[in-house]
Parts: structure tokens; sequence; C-alpha cells
């Protein structure tokens, strides 16, 4: 099949979910060296926060890390007016930006892979988190699985993202499972996963800490419990770039888009410096905002609940050589799903390089 015919197929899928969902409103490593190219950080101007350029930005449904950057002042400080628009997931938003309808969008780092394999001329432009440092596989607190064990021959639900089933495969190997001794469900829609466990549809699923909290044991809820131990760095390297914020080739040819490229990475990670200093106290305002998580209620102020719903955001420069581990071990857990021959040098743009900044205070109290 040829390369022009293989990004038609791609496309045309992503178009495809791209019109079933939301209409868009208007829109360092230390182990390997950084690679030469356009957009050298050493090379490219500041923009000036008098004159804030436009810059659009196409998200994941429900994250809120653009929006806290935005009413934070980070984007203005560096010269930069955020609009931003969701999607469902980064398969979608690339295929948004391949149509124009944004100029920087996220997707987790095997969506960009795959698109990258498939031809098309994509650049990393901000690292944005690692893997989660634990994951949740929840069954029935008086059900019949009591020991990762007692999973063999049994049916989890997960969602249909190719890090899901990586996840999911590396926490059973390390949990004393055979990967290939498990039955998988695809769940389209996480929401689902808790009632098809509570009706016995499915016998475990790969979950989200909140539906662990909220299904601890609360009244009228459902009694579920965690099994096994959740800790992903048994399976992964957590310096490795799990997903991103990326940008068209075609987009970053400009100079003045390069200079936007680097401000965007210099402010998502000045956010995410100050982030990782908030309290729970004040991080309970914050996620009830823009999660509607009451944070107190659903951890009792235990020090792991909290940090278990927090992303694992990285304001630092990409790291090649872990995030080489997480393609390797996708290509190991997933690899129908998963395309090989990519080279992350070929992938990242410089501006995903730069060193992590200095801890500034918000210039705006959105609070």
């Amino acid at each position: 099949m040829s390369t022009n015919r293989r990004r038609h197929r791609w496309l045309a899928s992503g178009i495809a979910a791209l019109a079933a969902s939301t209409v868009l409103s208007s829109c360092g490593g230390s182990g390997s060296s950084a690679p030469a190219a356009a957009g050298n950080a050493s090379a490219v101007h500041a923009l000036d926060p008098a004159h804030p350029v436009e810059l659009k930005v196409i998200n994941t449904s429900g994250a809120f890390n653009i929006a806290l950057a935005r009413d934070y002042g980070f984007f203005a400080k560096y010269g930069l007016s955020v609009e931003e628009s969701q999607l469902a997931n980064g398969t979608q938003v690339l295929a948004a930006l391949q149509g124009g309808s944004g100029e920087i969008g996220y997707a987790d780092l095997y969506a960009g892979i795959n698109a990258k394999a498939q031809g098309f001329n994509l650049k990393l432009v901000a690292n944005n988190n690692t893997n989660a440092k634990q994951f949740p596989i929840l069954v029935q607190a008086d059900g019949p699985i009591k020991t990762p064990a007692d999973l063999a021959g049994k049916t989890i639900a997960l969602p249909p993202v190719p890090q899901h089933t990586v996840n999911l495969r590396g926490f059973l190997k390390a949990n004393g499972v055979d990967p290939n001794q498990v039955k998988y469900s695809i769940v389209q829609a996480q929401a689902s996963a808790p009632q098809a466990l509570a009706s016995n549809s499915v016998d475990a699923f790969f979950g989200q800490w909140n539906q662990a909290y909220t299904n601890e044991g609360q009244p009228g809820a459902y009694n579920f419990r965690v099994l096994g131990n959740p800790d992903s760095s048994q399976w992964s390297n957590l310096k490795a770039t799990t997903a991103a914020f990326w940008a068209t080739g075609e987009w970053l040819e400009n100079p003045e888009h390069q200079a936007v490229a680097h401000a965007f990475d210099k402010a998502l990670h000045a956010s995410y410096v100050w982030f990782k200093t908030l309290t729970p106290e004040k991080l309970q305002p914050i996620l009830l905002k823009y999660q509607q998580i009451d944070l107190s209620k659903l951890t009792g102020g235990d020090p792991q609940k909290v940090d278990n719903l927090l992303t694992n955001t990285q304001p630092g420069p990409f790291d090649f050589d872990a995030t080489q581990s997480w393609y390797e071990l996708g290509l190991q857990y997933a690899p129908d799903k998963i395309q090989k021959g990519v080279d992350l040098h070929d992938l990242v743009f410089p501006s995903a390089l730069q060193p992590e900044p200095e801890l500034i205070q918000p210039p705006v109290n959105a609070g």
C-alpha cells in the first residue's frame, strides 16, 4: 500500500470520528543528545506579552491543564492568547490538526507514533505527562476474585486506547498472571465500566482512581476494591513521556510558529512546576472548579489518594531513553495496535527539550 493511501485511510478514520464528536468552536533525556533541528531554543525569539499571539489548542475531553494555565495567566506571561477546544481522544485531535482546525493538540505517544508511521509529518512540541504511578484494577469487594491469580480465564474491561492494553498487560505480568490467560473486553466509555462489573458482565475492569474512591464502600455506590499491586514502576519507566502536545511539521516551518511552540512549552511547564507545589487545601477549590472533584470528601486527606488523583505531569525536558523503553514496551504488549520503525529523534521538536523552568507564582489569581 502506498504512503498516500495509508495517510488517507488513517485521516479518513480520524475525520469520521471527528464528525461524530463535538464540533470545534473555531478552531532530556540524560542518555541521548538533542537532535540538530530547526527551532533550536537558542535561535528562537521570545514573544512579547504586550502583543500576545493567538493560538488554537485542541485538548482531549475532561482535561483541565490548558484552562488552568490560561486562567492563571501562564500563557499570557509568555505572550500567548490561547483558545481551547476539546475532542474525545488523541486520534481525533491529530486528525483535526491535519485538517487545520487547530495548531497544537494533545494526544498520547502511541497515537503520535502511529500517525508518524502512516506518513504524517508530526512533531512533539511539549511533553505533558508520564505514566500514572499507580493503576487500579477493580473487582467486586465481596466477589470471588481475591488475588490477581484468580483473574486467569476471567474477563477484564478496558478502554480502547493502546496504552491501557500495555499497562494492563504490564500489571498482569508484574502480579504473576500470564496476560495471555486473560480475556479482554473493550469498553468505549470508561463511565460504563462500573455498571458492567456490578452486573457481572465482566469480572474486573481497568479503572480510574476517582471510580475506585467513589465506589469504595460509599453509601449508595458500588462496593469495589483495588486488586493486587498497582505500582506501575514494576513495568514502566516513570520518566517516559506517554502523552504530549503535537503540531504539524508544515505549521512549524514558519519561524514565528517555532517561537510559539517554545513559548507554549515554557508556559505549560511553568504551570506544572507551580501546580506541584500546591497543598491539598489549595488543590481543593481547583479540582472542584475544573473537574467537579471534592478532594477532601473523596480522599479524606490521605496523601496517597490525593497523589493518585493527579496527573503525573512532566515540567522538564523530554527523555529519549526512558520514552524509547515505553515505545518498546508497547511493541511487546500491543504489537497489533502500535506501529514500529519510528525514530523518536525525528519525532521530537526542540521546544520539548527546554529545561524545567524555575518556580513562578501565577501572574493572575483566578481563584
